[in-house]
């Protein structure tokens, strides 16, 4: 029987997973319409910037899903590192996102650790077909 926290996390969880989704769906058609140019523009090779961009699809479906939800989180949070770790140490970007900087990146993160830690939640496949 659920009761209303357990609703109210429910929900958060699964609000969490919906910007996820979004998210990382319009990552990858950003990325997906020019492979080299992003590999170019993020100092990638080719063979990378396609992982990334499939990956981050595959992360949009299982957020989207909950199937797998919390391992596309640790990927996440894994890639957001990496990331975050680039704007700072190699492109010594400003923390705002109008200047390039990562915060957008950290919130990912973020959302992505919730996951991780408290799992997809009961408004996902697995948690509704006994999965």
């Amino acid at each position: 029987m659920f009761t209303v926290p357990t609703i109210a996390a429910g929900i958060v969880l699964l609000l969490v997973r919906a910007v996820l989704t979004v998210a990382f769906v319009r990552e990858f058609m950003v990325k997906a319409k020019d492979i080299p140019r992003f590999a170019k523009a993020d100092g990638l090779n080719v063979p990378t910037a396609w992982f990334v961009t499939i990956a981050e699809l595959a992360a949009a479906v299982s957020f989207g899903t909950g199937v797998l939800a919390q391992w596309a989180g640790l990927g996440v949070v894994v890639l957001m590192l990496i990331t975050t770790s680039l704007h700072v140490f190699k492109w010594h970007s400003k923390y705002w996102a109008s200047a390039g900087g990562p915060e957008y990146d950290l919130l990912l993160l973020v959302l992505a650790a919730v996951i991780t830690a408290f799992g997809a939640g009961p408004i996902a496949i697995p948690a509704l077909f006994g999965m």
